[in-house]
């Protein structure tokens, strides 16, 4: 824990502070100062993505398929 953090506790039990963390598939750092850029890329990236399907989202398909395709256009996005 770097010395100026606030520890956070849940339930009186301490939340472990870690410089490095996984997010969308991708290993961040707190020391990377371009991260806020990288994750707000791929957020923005992954909206156009679900617009670009909307009527599938939208549709009266089945729970399964809407889910399927969500997946597959996740994955492919986050690449």
């Amino acid at each position: 824990m770097m010395e100026n953090d606030t520890p956070i506790y849940v339930n009186k039990t301490q939340i472990e502070n870690d410089e490095n963390y996984i997010y969308l598939g991708q290993r961040y750092s707190t020391r990377d100062k371009n991260q806020d850029k990288k994750i707000q890329r791929k957020i923005t990236a992954e909206w156009i993505a679900f617009a670009k399907h909307r009527d599938i989202f939208k549709g009266k398909i089945g729970t399964c398929l809407k889910r399927q395709v969500y997946t597959f256009l996740l994955f492919f996005t986050i690449r």
